[in-house]
């Protein structure tokens, strides 16, 4: 969850809206998802980086999904997981950004360049606009 301060409580609280979600997709016999997203980032670089280790145990542990991925996260906050020194290798594989046909300003190029720079894939969650 973004509400969660610090790691521990970010790295707990994510982890557990993950179990329970992947609970209830249970209920259609889905066992492991292609990717999961952490949309929005925690309040400061402790955060993101507990949210970021309980996605990695997700995929490393659990093996319940493929990829990881993010939304809405600068480039500072990217390098929060990046240049974790504790992290597990996992990287982003995208970061949806707010981009469209109609919406395309000087800093979402920025944006999109600073992401490139750190291999990671920009995908537009609203691409044709709205």
């Amino acid at each position: 969850s973004n509400r969660a301060s610090g790691y521990d409580q970010a790295f707990a609280s994510t982890k557990r809206g993950c179990l329970a979600n992947m609970e209830a997709f249970g209920a259609g016999n889905i066992d492991y998802l292609d990717q999961i997203m952490l949309d929005y980032p925690g309040p400061d670089c402790d955060s993101i980086r507990g949210q970021w280790a309980a996605f990695e145990t997700m995929q490393r542990d659990e093996k319940l999904v493929t990829s990881l991925s993010v939304s809405n996260f600068s480039p500072s906050q990217l390098d929060c997981i990046l240049l974790d020194p504790q992290s597990r290798g996992s990287k982003p594989v995208i970061n949806q950004l707010p981009y469209s046909v109609a919406y395309h300003p000087p800093s979402a190029t920025y944006a999109i360049d600073e992401n490139q720079k750190r291999n990671v894939l920009v995908q537009a969650w609203a691409p044709l606009g709205g």
